[in-house]
């Protein structure tokens, strides 16, 4: 499998398994890092592995996106399916960290925690002075 093709795999299955679309991931402008990131400290057997696990996964047609979601988190969530590489990517994708190890300041400030939690990520993205003093757009809304 070329590398180019994995790197749209790690798209296809991250936006999977964050529940963000592929623009979204994109957006972020960490794809190529995070991408890297699993290439550096992840076996290369699990990786090869992996992608065209969900490569097949992802290509049979038989399967309902449902399906799909279902069988990710049965077989490839777990710490001993492909050395936890599916639950890694997602804590890399919402925290920016692989590991104890922040991946860089921008993987902080992108972390999708925080599009998740509706707030910023503090002494990175302000929201604007005297924001405190309105509500959470959650709150608002609810």
């Amino acid at each position: 499998m070329e590398p180019i093709s994995q790197t749209k795999l790690f798209l296809e299955i991250s936006a999977i398994l964050t529940g963000f679309t592929k623009t979204e991931l994109k957006a972020t402008g960490m794809l190529e890092s995070y991408y890297n990131t699993i290439q550096k400290n992840t076996d290369k057997q699990d990786i090869d592995y992996f992608f065209v696990d969900v490569y097949a996964l992802l290509n049979d047609k038989s399967y309902k996106p449902e399906q799909i979601e279902d069988i990710l988190a049965s077989q490839y969530l777990a710490d001993s399916a492909y050395n936890g590489l599916a639950k890694n990517i997602i804590i890399l994708w919402y925290t920016g960290n692989w590991g104890s190890e922040v991946i860089s300041s921008a993987s902080y400030i992108q972390g999708l925690m925080w599009n998740a939690a509706h707030t910023h990520p503090p002494g990175a993205k302000q929201p604007g002075y005297g924001s405190w003093a309105e509500l959470p757009l959650t709150v608002k809304n609810s």
